[in-house]
């Protein structure tokens, strides 16, 4: 009987440590990032914005963030990514409502990406639509570049039992310039991203 228990107990244990992490070898690629700092980010985000005229103080209402990586076969500490942005938002004038599409890169330290520190780069455009009584001829609309590098540090969750999912703080510096120059010229923001997890496949 002890050795039978002896056995199982090393069976056990041998699988635990043979576990691979999540890289190339396991064919677990893909990375979707879900981020929602809806309330930490009017909370913990240091702004500075020029507008035309007098700067307005704007609370967020809800700002969410999708991006899915692509982990690459030859390079396994490097991730393609695509990612989608979309910021509710009040102002002076009225109600704002954004789209936004970026393209970019992630590179890890380890090829464990679920327990890796990382930084990343993302370009691309953001779609601005303001609304409200007070802009006078109705809507303003205006197309933004923007940019986004970040460095942050993911803890897998599977010590708590969830296998795929990772928890991912974050600091983010983001750049956004007006092509119009309607609404604004340019704002950059320094973010605290407390809220955010992703789940690998």
């Amino acid at each position: 009987m002890k050795t039978i228990l002896i056995l199982a107990a090393a069976l056990v244990m041998g699988t635990a440590y043979s576990q691979s992490p999540i890289d190339s070898s396991t064919g677990t690629r893909h990375m979707f990032e879900f981020n929602a700092d809806s309330v930490l980010g009017g909370l913990f985000s240091l702004d500075k914005s020029k507008t035309p005229g007098s700067s307005a103080d704007n609370d967020s209402e809800l700002d969410l963030r999708l991006n899915y990586a692509y982990q690459l076969p030859m390079i396994p500490r490097v991730q393609l990514g695509v990612r989608f942005n979309y910021l509710k938002d009040t102002n002076s004038s009225g109600d704002v409502e954004n789209y936004g599409f970026q393209v970019g890169g992630i590179y890890n330290d380890s090829n464990d990406l679920r327990n890796s520190i990382y930084a990343s780069l993302y370009v691309g455009m953001n779609w601005n639509n303001e609304f409200g009584s007070n802009l006078g001829a109705g809507n303003l609309d205006d197309e933004v570049l923007i940019s986004t590098v970040a460095v942050g540090k993911r803890y897998s969750m599977e010590e708590w039992g969830i296998k795929h999912l990772t928890y991912i703080p974050e600091i983010a510096l983001q750049n956004r310039n007006s092509t119009t120059g309607g609404d604004f010229e340019y704002n950059q923001s320094l973010q605290f991203r407390f809220l955010q997890f992703a789940a690998f496949f």
